[in-house]
């Protein structure tokens, strides 16, 4: 039997991208997802692709208001009497670029990166802890150890990687593992490299020829395997880290 047979998972940006993929993986395990991102009609595409879809649920929810996470958290609350893994995979740069942003940029950037995970956590530790054994899972990015990207996304996603570590210090005793992942480039249909390579391709082959040493662009795909690692039986080991995939 697999080991996410009849567990209750939530997933955050689950419309698109990574999120999309691995709900649709995990779909096949036989698990009960409940899939979130702002947009129900993206929501329904992905749940469109999952498998065992009558034990599945989807709620639009925007991150940029604590009104609707907070209306999100209250109905997985009614509904669930226990969560097994929270996985956030929500996040982006929302195109703002600038390296002096305001701070109302700053805090669309940080509200979506890091003060919802920060309130959905805290509001569904309860559900976690009754499930004995559970895990909160994160998607961290590369720029959380380097200078290059946006500097509002590389200063949320570098808080993020300290959110991991100090939370992971205290509630592992709990048997919850906190634990995520750093991914570099990588491509998946519609996301950053997806769109840059649709966009400006010359630019998309100098990142490959500068950036990637083994001159190919990853798949998302490829990192399926590490990531049920991370949220599989046994995984306390990885708890505080955020493993880079780059």
């Amino acid at each position: 039997m697999s080991f996410y047979k009849n567990k209750n998972i939530l997933i955050t940006g689950a419309s698109s991208g990574l999120g999309s993929l691995i709900s649709q993986e995990l779909s096949k395990e036989g698990c009960n997802l409940i899939l979130v991102s702002r947009s129900k009609d993206k929501l329904k595409r992905t749940f469109k692709g999952c498998s065992n879809k009558k034990n599945h649920k989807i709620i639009a929810a925007d991150f940029q208001s604590r009104e609707s996470l907070l209306k999100m958290t209250k109905l997985i609350k009614s509904n669930y009497k226990k969560l097994d893994i929270i996985m956030h995979v929500a996040g982006g740069g929302l195109g703002i670029k600038s390296h002096l942003p305001n701070q109302e940029d700053y805090l669309k950037v940080f509200n979506l990166n890091l003060f919802s995970i920060f309130e959905i956590n805290r509001e569904l530790l309860p559900l976690i802890k009754k499930a004995k054994v559970g895990t909160l899972f994160h998607v961290g990015s590369i720029v959380a150890n380097e200078s290059l990207g946006s500097i509002s996304y590389n200063a949320a996603k570098t808080a993020l990687a300290s959110y991991v570590r100090t939370l992971s210090n205290n509630i592992s005793k709990m048997n919850i593992c906190v634990t995520g992942i750093n991914p570099g480039a990588f491509e998946f249909k519609e996301n950053a490299m997806s769109r840059l390579k649709k966009n400006n391709l010359d630019a998309y082959k100098n990142f490959i020829k500068y950036r990637i040493p083994s001159k190919k662009m990853p798949k998302a795909e490829t990192m399926i395997d590490l990531i049920k690692l991370l949220i599989g039986k046994n995984n306390m080991l990885y708890s505080g880290n955020m493993i880079s995939c780059d």
